[in-house]
């Protein structure tokens, strides 16, 4: 008979999955998915726990890194990260959504303007002060009612202006109504928003008609796999360590700037005692000074990591945000 310990450990998957985001579904529709395939198959039992790392809207495609067990702890490092984008552009028309899900509200002429001219425009927005108004078709939260539930019903406020930075952004005309257009963005930058944006600057009006996220974080378009194809491998009973879509949690978020810790260290860390850590993170910060998140891991070892610490405001520097308790990869 097993330890009690050890019958109340439950079977789950730590790690995370890169798909591409197929059409016309949701984010939280690929997380059930994948999760009602982990599960039938065998890799967790039932109430595991997953999730993304940022939405993509319905019509959206591309990167969308769904966390599983001990990884969901560095969804916010996901959530709050850089993103990269491949879109087109509809000039001359303008939708209530600012994409092609809604309905045309307005029209207006397209200005003849050379590839130049419009990279002009777009390097405008690069590297500069940029606010940016979140649309009404957004999951954005006012007073706790998500804007989309009011846009349903036909009502429409005023909206702050929030300061986003565009890091690149580069565009090329496909056809005299058309733009292709790829951006490198700050984390929960309206990508169809900064399209209007654009538009604006020439005189005119525009929409999406195509958004892919092509990078979020250390997840490329390149390490991800088509929904369809990753749920036959697990149909299969694929092992996770064979399918390539699939990274360990050691392998999770290497994006973030990293500490290496001693073994006693570790334990001091787990137990909430972290001075020495807290200094690491400090150096380990300015030498990354735009990322808010730092790493803990056990020094010369393979093995999954320790801590997640959270720059703050404030002189104390870091705190201790999460602690992973799945030590071995």
């Amino acid at each position: 008979m097993q330890p009690a310990e050890e019958a109340s450990v439950r079977k789950s998957v730590d790690g995370a999955f890169c798909v591409q985001k197929p059409k016309d579904l949701t984010s939280s529709n690929v997380v059930a998915a994948l999760k009602k395939a982990l599960t039938r198959n065998g890799y967790a039992e039932r109430g595991f726990k997953i999730g993304h790392g940022g939405t993509l809207d319905p019509f959206a495609t591309g990167v969308l890194v769904i966390l599983c067990g001990e990884a969901t702890k560095l969804a916010d490092s996901y959530l709050h990260s850089r993103k990269k984008y491949s879109s087109t552009v509809k000039l001359g028309v303008q939708t209530d959504s600012a994409d092609l899900t809604g309905t045309v509200t307005n029209e207006a002429p397209v200005p003849k303007l050379s590839p130049g001219d419009w990279q002009a425009f777009a390097d405008q927005f690069v590297n500069k002060p940029y606010l940016q108004t979140p649309p009404m078709h957004s999951a954005k939260k006012v007073e706790g009612r998500p804007l989309y539930e009011m846009a349903h019903r036909g009502e429409s406020i005023e909206r702050e202006a929030i300061l986003k930075r565009i890091y690149n952004l580069e565009v090329y005309t496909l056809l005299s109504d058309e733009l292709s257009m790829t951006v490198d963005c700050e984390s929960g930058t309206y990508v169809r928003v900064l399209a209007e944006d654009l538009a604006k600057k020439a005189g005119t009006l525009a929409h999406l008609s195509r958004l892919e996220r092509i990078q979020s974080s250390d997840v490329r378009i390149t390490d991800c796999m088509p929904l369809d194809a990753l749920i036959e491998l697990l149909d299969s009973s694929q092992p996770l360590q064979e399918i390539s879509g699939f990274k360990p949690l050691h392998q999770v978020a290497s994006h973030l700037p990293f500490i290496e810790i001693s073994e006693e260290e570790a334990t001091s860390t787990r137990q909430g005692i972290s001075r020495i850590t807290h200094l690491l993170c400090t150096r380990a910060a300015q030498d990354h000074p735009q990322s808010s998140y730092v790493l803990a891991k056990i020094r010369h070892s393979l093995a999954n990591p320790v801590a997640l610490f959270e720059k703050q405001a404030n002189p104390m520097g870091f705190r201790l945000q999460r602690v992973f308790n799945s030590i071995s990869p």
